[in-house]
């Protein structure tokens, strides 16, 4: 009886837990006129443990990827966001060209703060203000076609590993 209880409590709960309501989306990207909201993407940690000789570890590699070999999300050479920053700045904001391989796409370095990346700020991008203290921001210049993220570059980890979430989407190439 008492564990038929427990599984009744449980399954409540979980039903409980999928009507919460879902935080409201604060990036989103233009699509000719229209404003869609980004989805976001949870980065994943590959350890490589490499060698112990004598006490010291040798070839230890960490790499964060994304998977699929594409974004889902598609867009031209300058795209334009529309960001509403919530506790974080405007320039919190960067953006990263990933590198890709079959099947993933991965950051150039392992932490975020060790890449090349271009923030969010006056000069690299066209900013202007929306409604509800949102801006719409867009690069000064191309980018070249490839895999990109835009990322908040003061959020906390996810998880023990240092994984985070961010925006990916594909600037495609000129036909």
């Amino acid at each position: 009886m008492r564990l038929a209880t427990l599984l009744l409590f449980f399954g409540l709960f979980l039903q409980v837990q999928a009507q919460m309501k879902q935080p409201d989306p604060t990036v989103f990207i233009f699509v000719g006129d229209s404003v869609f909201p980004m989805r976001e993407a949870t980065s994943q940690t590959e350890l490589k443990k490499g060698w112990d000789i004598q006490g010291i570890n040798v070839g230890r590699k960490i790499r964060r990827y994304f998977s699929g070999a594409h974004s889902r999300q598609t867009t031209g050479a300058q795209p334009k966001f529309a960001i509403y920053p919530t506790t974080q700045a405007l320039n919190d904001y960067a953006l990263i060209r990933l590198r890709e391989r079959r099947g993933f796409r991965y950051l150039p370095s392992a932490e975020l703060k060790d890449c090349d990346y271009t923030r969010v700020e006056l000069g690299l991008f066209k900013m202007e203000n929306l409604p509800n203290l949102g801006f719409a921001v867009t690069p000064a210049t191309p980018l070249k076609p490839g895999e990109y993220i835009l990322v908040d570059l003061s959020q906390k980890p996810v998880n023990e590993y240092g994984d985070f979430k961010a925006y990916d989407f594909t600037v495609e190439e000129k036909p």
